[in-house]
């Protein structure tokens, strides 16, 4: 894990970043979500996705001579953490979220708020996020919904 460094993403790096998102999906969350519900979730995605966050300097990846994870922000929000499946519960997951949470602090904002999936929710919560709510999440051509823990973290408050 000390050989992964968390930098900014790059334009020329948008294939690797995406297979890492879908390989997260596919492997981290089948215990959580259905198969339809994850092919629906990935439904219409690509590598494209990313170009406005790598533009505006709001997703980096974690690298250890590859991407083997991407973290994505919006104001306060933390919109992405993927990490790949082979490589999760490594701590490349916290690399990414302090960074996220630097920069999200960095930008004058007192609360980070996050949709997680319902298999992520134990890590944030081990992270000082609480839930606020349950919703659900519908992408792609068959609307399948997606349970999603509405969670915020509370950046004046100390991590214990």
């Amino acid at each position: 894990m000390s050989d992964v460094h968390v930098r900014a993403a790059r334009t020329d790096e948008i294939d690797r970043i995406y297979a890492v998102h879908r390989d997260s999906v596919s492997t981290l969350c089948t215990s959580h979500y259905t198969d339809a519900q994850i092919a629906s979730w990935l439904d219409g995605r690509g590598p494209e996705m990313y170009l406005p966050a790598i533009a505006d300097r709001r997703l980096w990846v974690a690298d250890d001579g590859d991407v083997v994870g991407l973290v994505e922000i919006a104001g306060h929000e933390l919109t992405k953490l993927f990490i790949r499946g082979d490589r999760a519960a490594g701590g490349i997951g916290r690399k990414l979220l302090a960074t996220a949470l630097a920069a999200i602090r960095a930008s004058g904002a007192r609360v980070v708020y996050l949709e997680a999936t319902t298999n992520a929710h134990a890590f944030y919560s081990h992270h000082g996020f609480v839930e606020i709510g349950r919703g659900e999440f519908s992408h792609g051509a068959n609307g399948v919904a997606l349970e999603i823990v509405k969670m915020e973290l509370d950046l004046r408050e100390p991590i214990g």
